[in-house]
């Protein structure tokens, strides 16, 4: 019986990040669902900016804390595992309901609250994700160097939503990670396919909050403004930010 199951091939050279990151995922445990750098490599394709680390969710960690103890080289953290090769693997434990379910949990304790979306959000992410094979390729000769079947990783709308979230976490802590992140979301709304009414899968408050925060930080004049500013140091490849715009109108038009 043929597969279903999309292949995304991605290039790197041999014993570089991008093979390292594939061969450990092939080895993670097939619950933990892939987010981060990697899911929007695998989402939008290349070339887009390297990744270091592997970031996942998932609902039992406990479970899986034995395997992944057993396959890295050091635990930093209850849920930051370091493999011999320099990547790390940081590991974000969802809530036990759905997103639905948690969302109104918030709400009618007075939020959500930021924090409380991103709860709602990697939740949300973590059940809707979807399988891939995830190949890397030698970039000269195009030969295989490693292979991931069959991995659970979040879709474009989730990792957008996920981002949406994030980013105002990240105010005056990280600034690099916020134009990072805002880089991300660009690439994602823009080359990602989405849709119109692919968001409307969403829990109402954080689609409320993914619209408006699409709309504010790249259609709005002076928000668009804010994010060229702390995007443009992502230069491979560049952000077209007049795409990104259109894409966003597009996305969020109603029929």
């Amino acid at each position: 019986m043929t597969s279903s199951v999309d292949t995304v091939v991605l290039s790197g050279r041999p014993g570089g990040t991008t093979h390292r990151e594939v061969e450990i995922l092939a080895s993670l445990p097939a619950e933990l669902c892939l987010i981060g750098g990697l899911a929007v490599l695998c989402r939008v394709g290349v070339p887009h900016r390297t990744t270091v680390d592997l970031d996942v969710v998932t609902r039992s960690l406990a479970e899986q804390d034995v395997d992944l103890r057993r396959l890295a080289a050091t635990v930093t953290d209850p849920s930051r595992y370091s493999f011999a090769d320099g990547v790390d693997l940081d590991v974000i434990e969802v809530a036990p309901l759905d997103a639905a379910q948690v969302e109104a949990g918030f709400v009618d304790s007075g939020g959500p609250t930021d924090l409380e979306l991103s709860v709602v959000a990697h939740t949300w992410a973590h059940d809707h994700a979807t399988p891939l094979d995830v190949v890397a390729v030698d970039d000269r000769t195009g030969e295989p160097l490693a292979a991931a079947r069959g991995r659970r990783v979040a879709t474009t709308v989730g990792l957008v939503a996920m981002k949406i979230v994030v980013v105002p976490l990240r105010a005056g802590l990280r600034s690099e990670k916020r134009a990072s992140d805002l880089y991300d979301l660009g690439r994602l709304v823009s080359v990602g396919r989405l849709r119109p009414g692919d968001l409307d899968a969403l829990p109402a408050r954080l689609r409320a909050a993914t619209e408006e925060r699409l709309h504010e930080w790249f259609v709005d004049p002076s928000g668009r403004d804010r994010t060229y500013r702390s995007v443009r140091r992502f230069d491979e490849p560049q952000l077209d930010l007049d795409d990104v715009a259109d894409a966003v109108e597009d996305l969020l038009r109603r029929a």
